[in-house]
């Protein structure tokens, strides 16, 4: 377990640790020299056979950013108030930053009680009642102690040990992600972080990145406590060994993140549920400049809020946050805001989401998806995205934002029913239902199409993107595929049909066809050009044109270039007869005048059939000839 201290400037945390530990976490020589604590302390003892780590935090007003940092993550809170003083300023900001953190356990020490009387203590404690009141911490036990004379910590020591045995462990769910709050050397082992773990596990060998600067690390050793481990995992405190070749002391800082790759995007934009302290004497308004501290990070930025509206003292509100540096901040994550001079905390909250649009944060579609997301259960935030989604709900960020590993991201696809569709951008997820609807609406635009144009073959995808809602395009592939497993609809080349389909040409095009046909087969291997074979139908070249491409799009006849249309069968020897010469040729080549003295064509139809066969990938230019692909029979 671990536990946070919190309380005024010298009313003694760091002494009341070292009562139940023995350890002094005051480290540096300032701290020995002025006898305050100015950096975050660290001790762990063992009660009943479990390990409680201690992070001493500063009580200074001016170190509340270093209190943060230390009280973040972490499992327990010890609130700690002398007798002699009561409840103090830092006091109640403390308090009020474990409560807006989500601290939901505690105690409270009553120190220097061997300094005054039992009234005193009485008042002490109805004071501390009076500020707990307000917080999720109401029901948090008091006890009066002295370090010095000893009363009270074994009975402190009783209950820390009672919370510990009670503590449910950390839920691993997630990859992981632990917040740097020192980075040192140490001689022969190299670079060691220290840190909360926030979620998952990780173990030596890993793979990690430091975030926001994306720099890689690997792990060579990690500690709990004292101990090498083979393992840490969420809710634990440790120390991580790390290597890497672009890894520096310079390059990490309190508030980075050490995590696992895919979770690197730091963000700056932030929709947030957030809480106004009821101690505030003025609403929060619309720009306001705060602070915002998460994990041992901070950050300025501005709170933006609906125009003209506000959040009173004491209420709750959602609401966007936009930061002037990026933080590696993801779903689920405790922040706390204070003014931007960091005089006085203002409040806090929990982030919904990251990197929201720019434009349209209060726009009702944007809205009733922050509404959706502000759940902690992944498979309820997923169904009810799908649902409001309109253009496809962005898989990858969703996974990364809530920090869903890759299997429980599966897992969820299937339980909600979901069709993932993959684009040149991202992975897009629809409901299946409306992939359902999405498929009738391409079946009846596919039989609108054959019904008022009979002698149309079918319909590309652009075709059919054009005849649907802008929201469906991302979805429409997907939307074909079981429609073509069902048999409902069929493809020919590019083409989807209705099964059944047939082109009726009306009567004079259907003739027009015959002639042309008979002339092309007339002409064997050496087709004509479109000028020669216009003239044979009598048309004109450019009348006669769009015709022969309907023909093509119906599979009768293939264009191999401007001046040449030619019958599949035709073209199908030619292919044949190009496989033959390469056979021949010692280096197994098609050379353009043995293929002409083997089918007999014109130069004219010899260089463009040529050119066509290189377009295909029959064949493959090279300086003596041509490679023929004798698998290749797609024409």
């Amino acid at each position: 377990m671990i536990v946070a201290t919190a309380g005024h400037i010298d009313h003694g945390k760091t002494t009341l640790v070292k009562a139940l530990t023995g350890i002094d976490a005051d480290r540096l020589p300032e701290e020995k020299a002025r006898g305050i604590t100015v950096d975050l302390g660290f001790a762990y003892t063992a009660l009943g056979g479990r390990t409680i780590g201690f992070v001493d935090v500063p009580g200074h007003e001016r170190l509340v950013r270093t209190m943060v940092a230390g009280a973040t993550g972490v499992n327990f809170a010890l609130i700690v108030v002398a007798a002699d003083d009561g409840v103090m300023p830092q006091t109640r900001e403390h308090i009020a930053i474990l409560d807006v953190l989500g601290l939901r356990r505690g105690l409270v020490a009553i120190t220097k009680s061997d300094a005054v009387d039992a009234r005193r203590l009485s008042e002490v404690e109805a004071q501390i009642r009076s500020v707990l009141s307000e917080t999720a911490l109401v029901q948090t036990p008091v006890i009066a102690c002295s370090a010095l004379n000893g009363a009270g910590i074994p009975d402190l020591a009783r209950r820390l040990e009672a919370a510990a045995a009670d503590l449910s462990p950390a839920a691993a769910e997630g990859d992981f992600r632990l917040a740097v709050d020192r980075c040192f050397t140490v001689v022969g082992a190299g670079l060691v972080v220290t840190g909360a773990v926030h979620s998952g596990s990780v173990r030596p060998g890993d793979t990690l990145l430091v975030s926001p600067s994306g720099v890689e690390a690997r792990v060579r050793g990690l500690r709990v406590g004292h101990d090498a481990c083979a393992v840490a995992a969420a809710g634990q405190r440790c120390a991580l060994n790390l290597t890497g070749p672009r890894l520096s002391r310079a390059g990490i800082h309190r508030g980075d993140w050490i995590l696992a790759p895919h979770l690197h995007g730091p963000a700056r934009r932030l929709d947030v549920s957030l809480r106004v302290l009821p101690s505030e004497t003025r609403p929060l308004r619309h720009r306001t400049p705060v602070h915002l501290h998460h994990g041992a990070a901070s950050a300025t930025g501005r709170v933006l809020l609906p125009q003209g509206s506000s959040v009173e003292p004491g209420a709750a509100a959602i609401a966007q946050i936009v930061l002037d540096a990026s933080l590696g901040a993801l779903h689920g994550d405790r922040f706390v805001l204070r003014d931007v001079s960091a005089v006085r905390t203002l409040g806090g909250g929990r982030i919904i989401d990251i990197e929201g649009p720019r434009r349209g944060a209060w726009s009702p579609g944007r809205r009733m998806i922050v509404e959706a997301l502000n759940t902690a259960d992944h498979g309820a935030a997923l169904t009810h995205l799908l649902a409001h989604s309109e253009e496809g709900l962005d898989l990858e960020h969703f996974a990364r934002s809530r920090n869903v590993p890759a299997a429980r991201m599966k897992a969820l696809s299937r339980e909600v029913d979901l069709i993932a569709v993959d684009t040149p951008r991202e992975r897009l997820g629809f409901a299946k239902g409306r992939m359902t609807a999405l498929g009738e609406s391409v079946a009846a635009i596919l039989d609108d199409a054959h019904r008022f144009e009979p002698d149309n073959p079918g319909l590309t995808v652009e075709e059919l993107s054009e005849r649907v809602a802008s929201a469906d395009r991302p979805a429409l592939r997907a939307a074909l595929d079981p429609l073509l497993g069902a048999g409902r609809i069929e493809r020919r080349g590019a083409l989807y049909h209705l099964a059944g389909h047939t082109v009726r040409l009306a009567a004079p095009e259907a003739a027009l066809y015959e002639a042309v046909r008979a002339v092309l087969e007339e002409a064997g291997l050496d087709q004509p050009r479109l000028a020669d074979l216009a003239a044979r139908v009598d048309r004109e070249p450019e009348t006669l044109r769009p015709h022969l491409d309907k023909f093509g799009r119906l599979g009768w006849l293939r264009r191999v270039s401007g001046h040449y249309y030619v019958l599949p069968d035709v073209l199908a020897e030619l292919a044949d007869r190009a496989r033959a010469v390469a056979a021949e040729h010692p280096q197994a080549l098609l050379t353009v005048g043995r293929f002409r003295e083997t089918t007999g064509i014109s130069r004219n139809m010899t260089m463009p059939l040529l050119a066509y066969f290189d377009a295909r990938g029959l064949t493959t230019r090279i300086d003596d000839g041509r490679v023929v692909h004798p698998d290749n029979r797609d024409l």
